[in-house]
């Protein structure tokens, strides 16, 4: 938050012709980021539902899994390329970018925690029309819980990767976040900080710093989809950067968790910051939560070790599958 408020102090000293300078630079950025097409639709698919249109994939046969990424701007489906064809031998595996990200429909409004529930609520009601397994990666984790204890028909089993601290989704917006989600969400100055934050390189050091725990595990491939999938439509994805910094996604999962019962198990990088007390905050409210590492990883195992990673969830899908 310092450093975009380092930025915005910048910015609002130039004057008009360097503003029209910025919104000329915004709109080249915005066209050539998807220069490699590395987003390329292939033979996915649109859902069209009530609130615009979400682009997703539908792969291989079996009982159904359906994969979400983590939420942010940068992030798409293309999350689970390095294991969606393994999933995909013994599975039905529905991958999609989610409202606000990828090649799915940007909006300019505002986005919850309860947008993503009706969303992901209406995909499998109307698309997977079955009881399925959700992988769900990060922020995303917090919404698949919440629609399985919303209705337990809809979901049978959740794989929440590396979610989000409980206390941290239950943070509420104050003046300081409202502040940085009104800035983003601006014409000109909030594309230029979208722009900072999502520029090739600080995508490029969010994986080396943030993402893996073995730089060397990143690719050029990776930086690619991700800098494509922040500049698909543009700008778009600043409606959502806006809400997530504005902490409008705000929610509280407590009961939630202990709803979903055994139907939930935390699969984490134990490279991981602060891993420990996130699983320990879980299993606070819900003590039949089991939680396994995946080593030498941090924030994304299933793109650092792909086979590690398919390795620890295998029991529980299987287990699942057993079940049914």
């Amino acid at each position: 938050m310092s450093r975009l408020t380092e930025h915005v102090k910048t910015l609002l000293k130039l004057d008009a012709f360097a503003l029209g300078i910025m919104h000329i630079s915004n709109r080249y950025l915005g066209s050539v980021a998807a220069g490699k097409n590395m987003l390329k639709p292939g033979n996915g698919k649109y859902f069209r539902w009530k609130h615009g249109e979400v682009f997703y994939h539908k792969y291989g046969k079996g009982s159904p899994i359906v994969l979400l990424h983590h939420l942010d701007p940068a992030f798409s489906s293309y999350e689970w390329n390095e294991i969606v064809d393994d999933l995909a031998t013994d599975h039905t595996v529905y991958t999609v970018d989610l409202p606000g990200c990828g090649r799915s429909t940007k909006k300019n409004d505002s986005y919850s925690n309860y947008y993503y529930v009706l969303f992901l609520t209406a995909f499998i009601k109307e698309l997977v029309k079955s009881r399925c397994t959700v992988i769900a990666s990060g922020y995303s984790s917090s919404f698949a819980i919440m629609t399985a204890s919303v209705d337990s028909k809809l979901i049978d089993r959740i794989i929440a990767v590396n979610p989000k601290n409980v206390r941290e989704l239950n943070r509420l917006p104050d003046s300081r976040s409202r502040a940085a989600s009104v800035l983003i969400s601006l014409p000109i100055i909030g594309t230029t900080l979208y722009n900072i934050v999502q520029s090739r390189d600080n995508i490029d050091l969010r994986f080396s710093e943030e993402y893996l725990y073995n730089p060397f595990r990143s690719k050029d491939r990776f930086v690619d989809a991700f800098y494509e999938g922040a500049h698909f439509h543009e700008d778009g994805g600043k409606y959502l950067l806006a809400s997530v910094q504005g902490r409008i996604l705000a929610v509280n999962i407590i009961e939630a968790l202990r709803k979903v019962g055994d139907r939930l198990m935390i699969l984490y990088g134990d490279k991981a910051e602060k891993s420990d007390s996130v699983i320990s905050a879980y299993r606070k409210y819900n003590d039949s939560i089991v939680a396994y590492p995946v080593s030498g990883t941090r924030l994304v195992p299933h793109m650092e070790r792909p086979q590690e990673f398919l390795s620890v969830c295998g029991s529980f899908l299987k287990e699942n599958d057993a079940e049914v």
